[in-house]
């Protein structure tokens, strides 16, 4: 059994968050694989911009923000081999070489994969290539809501949604796709959700905590994502 975990890169802007995520992960490594795939955060938005200005080149933006994901990745490498934990010891660059890790490791970590993917899409091509029925979405915001709700104050927090409810929101609203500002979840990633019945739980990544309560009894502080 396995279970893929995305944390937003604003997780690695505090070691702090990052030591109690090594612990969760760690932890649950005793009983079940960990898959984790890490956003690259305001290192990578900053690169990003750096690299839109001088280059005006949208792919090589989202390449460097692909690199930056990949170095929060070796962080937490590291972190998690200096506890002894049996974790790759490198960051996969393709759904391949994340298979042959996952085949001999209990934890892998990586970033991003290639331009034009938000790392929530990573996290679920992960999960429908290893076979793994759940992604739990620790991001920057504790739900999914009726609307952006820093935006507008009115939004309702929904617990539990469908795909296609899913789907109506982001049609409602609208999708960016340029890079780093992938929104909370994007129609590709609902899309191969979709077609492998691949659930979804989002929860809020500044509490490591409550990615523990749903990894110890299912406890969903959050919002359930389910085809």
């Amino acid at each position: 059994m396995g279970i893929v975990v995305k944390l937003t890169g604003r997780v690695f802007n505090s070691e702090e968050l990052i030591e109690r995520y090594v612990d969760v992960v760690a932890g649950e490594s005793n009983s079940n694989k960990v898959v984790v795939v890490t956003g690259g955060g305001d290192v990578a938005r900053r690169y990003i911009e750096a690299a839109r200005r001088l280059t005006r080149n949208e792919s090589a933006a989202d390449m460097i923000g692909i690199w930056a994901s990949r170095l929060n990745a070796w962080l937490m490498v590291y972190a998690l081999h200096s506890r002894g934990i049996n974790v790759h010891l490198g960051v996969p660059e393709t759904l391949g070489e994340l298979g042959r890790a996952y085949s001999t490791s209990r934890v892998v970590v990586m970033g991003g994969l290639q331009p034009g993917q938000s790392t929530t899409m990573v996290s679920v091509l992960a999960a429908e290539y290893l076979g793994i029925g759940t992604v739990v979405n620790c991001s920057n915001i504790d739900a999914l809501y009726t609307d952006d709700p820093f935006k507008n104050p009115n939004a309702t927090r929904i617990s539990r949604a469908r795909i296609s409810d899913v789907e109506a929101i982001l049609h409602r609203e609208g999708v960016r796709a340029f890079a780093g500002t992938y929104e909370l979840i994007d129609e590709w990633a609902l899309g191969i959700m979709r077609r492998s019945g691949i659930s979804m739980v989002i929860i809020d990544g500044k509490d490591p905590s409550r990615l523990a309560k749903y990894l110890n009894n299912g406890e969903v502080e959050g919002t359930l994502i389910t085809p």
